[in-house]
Protein backbone atom coordinates (compact mmCIF):
# COMPACT_ATOMS: atom_id res chain seq x y z
CA UNK A 1 0.00 0.00 0.00
CA UNK A 2 1.32 3.44 -0.96
CA UNK A 3 1.92 5.94 1.84
CA UNK A 4 -0.70 8.28 0.33
CA UNK A 5 -3.21 5.44 0.08
CA UNK A 6 -2.66 4.42 3.71
CA UNK A 7 -3.06 8.01 4.86
CA UNK A 8 -6.27 8.33 2.87
CA UNK A 9 -7.60 5.21 4.59
CA UNK A 10 -6.74 6.78 7.95
CA UNK A 11 -8.80 9.86 7.06
CA UNK A 12 -11.69 7.65 5.94
CA UNK A 13 -11.65 5.67 9.22
CA UNK A 14 -11.51 8.94 11.15
CA UNK A 15 -14.61 10.25 9.37
CA UNK A 16 -16.48 6.98 9.92
CA UNK A 17 -15.58 6.50 13.59
CA UNK A 18 -14.96 10.00 14.91
CA UNK A 19 -11.53 9.06 16.28
CA UNK A 20 -8.67 6.64 15.65
CA UNK A 21 -5.96 5.16 17.84
CA UNK A 22 -2.40 4.25 16.98
CA UNK A 23 -3.04 0.71 18.20
CA UNK A 24 -6.01 0.08 15.90
CA UNK A 25 -4.18 1.57 12.89
CA UNK A 26 -1.15 -0.65 13.51
CA UNK A 27 -3.44 -3.68 13.45
CA UNK A 28 -5.48 -2.48 10.47
CA UNK A 29 -2.55 -1.71 8.17
CA UNK A 30 0.10 -4.11 9.42
CA UNK A 31 2.72 -1.42 9.97
CA UNK A 32 4.73 -0.30 13.00
CA UNK A 33 3.58 2.25 15.58
CA UNK A 34 6.33 4.71 14.52
CA UNK A 35 5.05 4.49 10.93
CA UNK A 36 1.49 5.26 12.06
CA UNK A 37 2.69 8.17 14.20
CA UNK A 38 4.60 9.55 11.20
CA UNK A 39 1.42 9.29 9.11
CA UNK A 40 -0.58 11.15 11.75
CA UNK A 41 2.10 13.82 12.05
CA UNK A 42 2.14 14.35 8.28
CA UNK A 43 -1.66 14.59 8.15
CA UNK A 44 -1.70 17.06 11.03
CA UNK A 45 0.80 19.31 9.24
CA UNK A 46 -1.55 19.30 6.26
CA UNK A 47 -4.48 20.13 8.58
CA UNK A 48 -6.30 16.87 7.86
CA UNK A 49 -6.64 15.87 11.53
CA UNK A 50 -5.64 16.78 15.10
CA UNK A 51 -3.30 14.42 16.95
CA UNK A 52 -4.09 13.38 20.51
CA UNK A 53 -2.26 11.16 23.00
CA UNK A 54 -2.40 7.71 21.40
CA UNK A 55 -4.39 8.67 18.31
CA UNK A 56 -6.18 11.45 16.44
CA UNK A 57 -9.45 13.36 16.13
CA UNK A 58 -11.06 14.99 13.06
CA UNK A 59 -10.23 18.55 12.09
CA UNK A 60 -13.29 20.38 10.83
CA UNK A 61 -11.28 22.36 8.29
CA UNK A 62 -10.13 19.21 6.46
CA UNK A 63 -11.13 19.26 2.82
CA UNK A 64 -13.93 16.80 2.07
CA UNK A 65 -15.63 16.14 -1.23
CA UNK A 66 -19.44 15.87 -1.06
CA UNK A 67 -21.45 13.64 -3.44
CA UNK A 68 -21.83 14.67 -7.09
CA UNK A 69 -25.31 16.17 -6.68
CA UNK A 70 -24.20 18.45 -3.84
CA UNK A 71 -21.10 19.57 -5.71
CA UNK A 72 -23.10 20.25 -8.87
CA UNK A 73 -25.38 22.68 -7.00
CA UNK A 74 -22.50 24.55 -5.34
CA UNK A 75 -21.24 27.68 -7.19
CA UNK A 76 -23.31 26.56 -10.17
CA UNK A 77 -23.27 29.87 -12.03
CA UNK A 78 -19.50 30.10 -11.81
CA UNK A 79 -19.12 26.54 -13.08
CA UNK A 80 -21.41 27.21 -16.03
CA UNK A 81 -19.35 30.26 -17.03
CA UNK A 82 -16.11 28.31 -16.67
CA UNK A 83 -17.54 25.46 -18.73
CA UNK A 84 -18.58 27.74 -21.55
CA UNK A 85 -15.21 29.49 -21.57
CA UNK A 86 -13.36 26.18 -21.61
CA UNK A 87 -15.46 24.83 -24.49
CA UNK A 88 -14.22 27.63 -26.75
CA UNK A 89 -10.72 26.13 -26.53
CA UNK A 90 -11.87 22.92 -28.26
CA UNK A 91 -11.21 22.89 -32.00
CA UNK A 92 -12.59 20.75 -34.78
CA UNK A 93 -10.74 17.49 -35.28
CA UNK A 94 -9.37 17.32 -31.72
CA UNK A 95 -9.44 14.61 -29.12
CA UNK A 96 -9.91 15.96 -25.61
CA UNK A 97 -10.04 14.36 -22.18
CA UNK A 98 -12.74 15.56 -19.79
CA UNK A 99 -11.85 14.63 -16.22
CA UNK A 100 -14.47 13.59 -13.68
CA UNK A 101 -16.15 16.45 -11.85
CA UNK A 102 -18.99 18.95 -11.93
CA UNK A 103 -17.03 21.76 -13.59
CA UNK A 104 -15.75 19.53 -16.39
CA UNK A 105 -19.33 18.31 -16.80
CA UNK A 106 -20.30 21.89 -17.65
CA UNK A 107 -17.74 21.81 -20.48
CA UNK A 108 -19.59 18.86 -21.97
CA UNK A 109 -22.89 20.70 -21.59
CA UNK A 110 -21.44 23.72 -23.39
CA UNK A 111 -20.02 21.58 -26.22
CA UNK A 112 -23.45 20.04 -26.72
CA UNK A 113 -25.16 23.44 -26.77
CA UNK A 114 -22.58 24.81 -29.22
CA UNK A 115 -23.18 21.86 -31.56
CA UNK A 116 -19.43 21.28 -31.83
CA UNK A 117 -18.62 18.62 -34.43
CA UNK A 118 -15.73 16.37 -35.44
CA UNK A 119 -14.28 15.95 -31.95
CA UNK A 120 -13.70 12.97 -29.71
CA UNK A 121 -14.26 13.23 -25.97
CA UNK A 122 -12.53 10.76 -23.66
CA UNK A 123 -14.00 10.79 -20.16
CA UNK A 124 -14.33 8.82 -16.94
CA UNK A 125 -17.25 11.02 -15.85
CA UNK A 126 -20.41 8.93 -16.22
CA UNK A 127 -22.91 11.86 -16.26
CA UNK A 128 -20.82 13.48 -19.01
CA UNK A 129 -20.93 10.34 -21.15
CA UNK A 130 -24.73 10.13 -20.77
CA UNK A 131 -25.21 13.85 -21.49
CA UNK A 132 -23.19 13.70 -24.72
CA UNK A 133 -24.88 10.48 -25.80
CA UNK A 134 -28.31 12.05 -25.38
CA UNK A 135 -27.62 15.64 -26.49
CA UNK A 136 -24.63 15.55 -28.83
CA UNK A 137 -24.66 12.45 -31.05
CA UNK A 138 -22.27 14.26 -33.40
CA UNK A 139 -19.51 13.99 -30.76
CA UNK A 140 -17.62 10.71 -30.51
CA UNK A 141 -17.36 9.56 -26.90
CA UNK A 142 -14.89 7.11 -25.36
CA UNK A 143 -15.64 6.09 -21.78
CA UNK A 144 -12.59 5.26 -19.66
CA UNK A 145 -13.05 1.87 -18.03
CA UNK A 146 -12.41 1.29 -14.34
CA UNK A 147 -14.07 0.76 -10.97
CA UNK A 148 -17.28 2.76 -10.65
CA UNK A 149 -17.40 5.04 -7.61
CA UNK A 150 -21.10 5.86 -7.22
CA UNK A 151 -20.50 8.82 -4.90
CA UNK A 152 -18.32 10.49 -7.53
CA UNK A 153 -20.17 9.01 -10.54
CA UNK A 154 -16.84 8.24 -12.14
CA UNK A 155 -14.65 5.33 -13.18
CA UNK A 156 -11.39 5.38 -11.20
CA UNK A 157 -8.58 3.15 -9.97
CA UNK A 158 -5.81 1.10 -11.55
CA UNK A 159 -8.00 -0.16 -14.41
CA UNK A 160 -8.73 3.40 -15.50
CA UNK A 161 -5.01 4.20 -15.42
CA UNK A 162 -4.24 1.21 -17.65
CA UNK A 163 -7.08 2.13 -20.02
CA UNK A 164 -5.40 5.47 -20.72
CA UNK A 165 -2.00 4.00 -21.61
CA UNK A 166 -2.48 3.67 -25.40
CA UNK A 167 -4.39 6.95 -25.78
CA UNK A 168 -3.13 10.38 -26.78
CA UNK A 169 -5.24 13.54 -26.57
CA UNK A 170 -4.69 17.10 -27.74
CA UNK A 171 -5.58 18.46 -24.32
CA UNK A 172 -7.05 17.52 -20.97
CA UNK A 173 -9.52 19.59 -18.99
CA UNK A 174 -8.64 18.73 -15.42
CA UNK A 175 -10.83 19.14 -12.36
CA UNK A 176 -9.15 19.59 -8.98
CA UNK A 177 -10.00 20.09 -5.30
CA UNK A 178 -7.26 22.63 -4.67
CA UNK A 179 -5.01 25.00 -6.63
CA UNK A 180 -2.13 26.44 -4.64
CA UNK A 181 1.12 28.10 -5.67
CA UNK A 182 3.14 25.96 -3.25
CA UNK A 183 1.17 22.71 -3.03
CA UNK A 184 0.23 22.65 -6.71
CA UNK A 185 -2.83 20.82 -8.03
CA UNK A 186 -4.41 18.57 -5.41
CA UNK A 187 -7.37 16.23 -4.92
CA UNK A 188 -8.95 14.48 -1.94
CA UNK A 189 -9.01 10.96 -3.37
CA UNK A 190 -5.84 8.95 -4.08
CA UNK A 191 -7.63 6.76 -6.65
CA UNK A 192 -8.65 9.91 -8.51
CA UNK A 193 -5.13 11.34 -8.28
CA UNK A 194 -3.69 8.28 -10.02
CA UNK A 195 -6.12 8.69 -12.93
CA UNK A 196 -5.55 12.44 -13.17
CA UNK A 197 -1.79 11.91 -13.34
CA UNK A 198 -2.29 9.43 -16.19
CA UNK A 199 -4.47 11.97 -18.00
CA UNK A 200 -1.68 14.55 -17.75
CA UNK A 201 0.83 12.11 -19.20
CA UNK A 202 -1.33 11.43 -22.25
CA UNK A 203 -2.41 14.97 -23.18
CA UNK A 204 -0.53 17.61 -25.13
CA UNK A 205 -1.94 20.54 -23.14
CA UNK A 206 -3.22 20.78 -19.57
CA UNK A 207 -6.12 23.14 -18.86
CA UNK A 208 -7.32 23.27 -15.27
CA UNK A 209 -10.91 24.33 -14.61
CA UNK A 210 -11.63 25.43 -11.04
CA UNK A 211 -13.78 28.07 -9.39
CA UNK A 212 -11.96 30.73 -7.38
CA UNK A 213 -12.99 29.10 -4.09
CA UNK A 214 -10.50 26.30 -4.79
CA UNK A 215 -7.56 28.65 -5.26
CA UNK A 216 -5.33 28.69 -2.20
CA UNK A 217 -6.78 25.37 -1.01
CA UNK A 218 -4.72 22.22 -0.49
CA UNK A 219 -6.37 18.79 -0.54
CA UNK A 220 -5.15 15.33 0.43
CA UNK A 221 -2.73 14.39 -2.36
CA UNK A 222 -0.79 16.27 -5.00
CA UNK A 223 -1.61 15.61 -8.62
CA UNK A 224 1.22 17.73 -10.03
CA UNK A 225 3.08 20.99 -9.42
CA UNK A 226 1.44 24.17 -10.65
CA UNK A 227 3.78 24.62 -13.62
CA UNK A 228 2.26 21.68 -15.53
CA UNK A 229 -0.84 23.83 -16.05
CA UNK A 230 -0.72 25.77 -19.31
CA UNK A 231 -4.01 27.52 -18.55
CA UNK A 232 -6.25 27.95 -15.51
CA UNK A 233 -9.85 28.89 -16.30
CA UNK A 234 -11.61 30.28 -13.25
CA UNK A 235 -14.22 32.88 -12.32
CA UNK A 236 -13.91 36.60 -11.72
CA UNK A 237 -13.70 36.05 -7.96
CA UNK A 238 -10.00 35.22 -8.22
CA UNK A 239 -8.02 37.94 -6.46
CA UNK A 240 -5.10 39.71 -8.10
CA UNK A 241 -2.91 38.55 -5.21
CA UNK A 242 -3.74 34.88 -5.79
CA UNK A 243 -3.31 35.29 -9.54
CA UNK A 244 0.13 36.83 -9.03
CA UNK A 245 1.19 33.99 -6.71
CA UNK A 246 0.15 31.38 -9.28
CA UNK A 247 1.94 33.25 -12.06
CA UNK A 248 5.12 33.46 -9.99
CA UNK A 249 4.88 29.71 -9.33
CA UNK A 250 4.97 29.01 -13.06
CA UNK A 251 1.39 28.65 -14.25
CA UNK A 252 1.12 29.23 -17.99
CA UNK A 253 -1.83 31.63 -18.10
CA UNK A 254 -5.03 32.50 -16.24
CA UNK A 255 -8.41 33.21 -17.80
CA UNK A 256 -11.13 34.75 -15.61
CA UNK A 257 -14.75 34.62 -16.71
Amino acid sequence: MFVEERQQRIIERLRERGKVTVEELVEAFGVSAPTVRADLAALEVRRMLRRTHGGALPLETSLYEPPFDEREAARHDEKRRIGRAAATHVRSGETVILDAGTTTHEIARALAEMKVRDITVVTNNLPTAVLLMDSAPQISVIVIGGQVQPRRRANLGALAVRFLQPLRADRVFLGVSGVDAGAGLTAVDFDAVQVKRAMLEHAGEVIVVADSGKVGQTAFAQIAPINVCSLLITDSGLSDEDAAALTDAGIGAIERC
